[in-house]
């Protein structure tokens, strides 16, 4: 009798990308190519035309898995196979898909071209552990060894904050509390998303952001995250972990910091 551990399947990433892609084009392709001031002419509210759009991921999301669900039970049933975790992990893939999907299109509502749109989903979708990560680095560099490294209650608080984690799926799928935080997850970004969507401008179509009082926080953001990565870089790889290694790390993480937001954020795309 063969076995199937649903808990240990990992094509989900294949799966992210089709769902990733999709929201790409249902905005930020559109705004690169001014379909969507056109679909926002049309007798509709914004409103209705993002809950439209985010009902037709849903839609494909949902009857994809549906399809899935269907062929799978059929030939678990008619095969001398058990499955493990099935249910559960279908339910929990719908989750995560809808999670990308969602951040991904409210990203776009953000931004002003595709490749905007997929900087900041990805960034988004890495944020919450990026931040722990350097957060006990730089804690490390200057009080000695953390203990947020031995903490495995606070590293799976944080790893269920970060939807990049939810791409693997190696939780438990059996435990119903780990279904809350994509959850709400879903429902914070849909409805900044919206409420986005609703209020946005469009005579910044192929900006970075479409909003600019969104610029200047987020190359100030994107240039302290370029000097506690690369500072965190230099302490860990230099000899016995050496301070000087620290600062020349957060000299360069600066620079460069600055001269990847001016660039990205400040050039406009044609």
């Amino acid at each position: 009798m063969y076995e199937i551990n649903f808990e240990f399947s990992d094509p989900a990433f294949f799966f992210n990308v089709l769902i990733i892609t999709l929201a790409i084009v249902q905005i930020g392709n559109e705004r690169s190519n001014g379909s969507l001031e056109y679909t926002l002419s049309l007798p509709f509210s914004r409103q209705s035309i993002f809950l439209f759009k985010w009902l037709v991921g849903f839609g494909v999301i949902f009857i994809s898995c549906l399809i899935s669900f269907g062929l799978s039970a059929l030939i678990i049933t008619n095969t001398d196979i058990y499955s493990d975790n099935f249910i559960s992990y279908f339910t929990y893939l719908i989750e995560a898909l809808l999670l990308f999907y969602t951040l991904t299109l409210s990203a776009g509502a953000i931004t002003g071209s595709a490749f905007a749109q997929g900087l900041v989903a990805l960034t988004v979708a890495i944020l919450p552990f990026l931040l722990f990560g350097l957060y006990t680095v730089q804690l490390e560099a200057i009080t000695g060894p953390s203990v947020l490294y031995s903490n495995e209650k606070f590293y799976e608080v944080i790893s269920k904050m970060t939807p990049l984690t939810y791409v693997f799926f190696k939780n438990n799928f059996l435990i119903s509390k780990d279904y809350i935080t994509p959850i709400i997850e879903i429902l914070l970004f849909f409805a900044f998303g919206l409420y986005i969507f609703v209020k946005q401008p469009f005579e910044r179509n192929g900006s970075f952001f479409i909003w600019k009082p969104f610029e200047r926080p987020v190359q100030m953001i994107v240039i302290l995250l370029g000097i506690l990565g690369f500072s965190s870089f230099g302490y860990l790889s230099s000899e016995d972990n050496s301070m000087i290694g620290y600062f020349i790390g957060a000299a360069i993480g600066a620079f460069i910091g600055f001269i990847v937001s001016y660039f990205v954020i400040y050039k406009k795309k044609k």
